[in-house]
């Protein structure tokens, strides 16, 4: 039970470094992408939550202990161990391993952000639509991310790079003609929207010559 109390206290901080580092790192990194999310969200629920039911194991297996005969050893609470020292070492080194994966030593340097965004919480039309962006799996899941969040033009502008990237992620999406690539984008958001959308598609997929006939 030593060695696994033990590995749990590693496994927290681990998890812990690794949503850190998803939210400061390159927005192509694998972290930061749907799959990616998702196993950052069943590790955390796994392993971060781990070591304060190791230490209510005692309980379960005190009722059953009987039925177990030695195996209810196996999960016994050691006795060199203080369950209250157990707790404050699991909140002290998860803490450590999340502001380790922030990078909190470089918050509020230009390059804190790998992915370029600002280095506090973004709640905005803009700041949602560039923490959802990563998880969309096609054009057509992006577009509708635009359009759930309802930004403006002038929001848009500040998701310039994002909506680049996504142009350059599903190029293969995009259809060859301009007027079918507006087409497409109006199909989902507003003609002012739209506009705003299409071109920077058309410059993340290489295409930025075709811009001035969406203008």
């Amino acid at each position: 039970m030593l060695a696994i109390a033990i590995l749990s206290l590693f496994g927290s901080a681990a998890i812990a470094y690794l949503i850190g580092y998803a939210y400061v790192a390159p927005r192509d990194a694998f972290l930061r992408t749907k799959w990616g999310i998702w196993l950052l969200i069943a590790g955390g629920l796994s392993f971060i939550f781990l070591p304060p039911q190791l230490t209510a194991m005692d309980s379960l297996t005190g009722s059953t202990s009987a039925q177990l005969g030695s195996m209810a050893n196996m999960f016994a609470w050691p006795s060199t161990i203080s369950k209250g020292v157990y707790i404050g070492l699991w909140i002290v080194t998860t803490l450590i391993g999340l502001l380790a994966g922030l990078r909190i030593w470089k918050a509020g340097q230009p390059d804190w952000r790998a992915s370029g965004g600002s280095n506090a919480w973004d709640s905005s039309a803009a700041g949602r639509v560039r923490a959802l962006l990563p998880m969309a799996d096609s054009l057509d899941e992006a577009l509708d991310v635009i359009a759930r969040q309802n930004p403006d033009a002038r929001s848009l502008e500040r998701v310039a790079e994002d909506l680049r990237h996504i142009g350059t992620r599903f190029v293969a999406d995009l259809p060859a003609g301009t007027g079918a690539v507006y087409g497409m984008v109006t199909a989902k958001l507003p003609p002012a929207l739209a506009q705003v959308v299409t071109g920077f598609l058309l410059e993340g997929a290489g295409r930025g010559g075709e811009i001035a006939r969406v203008r």
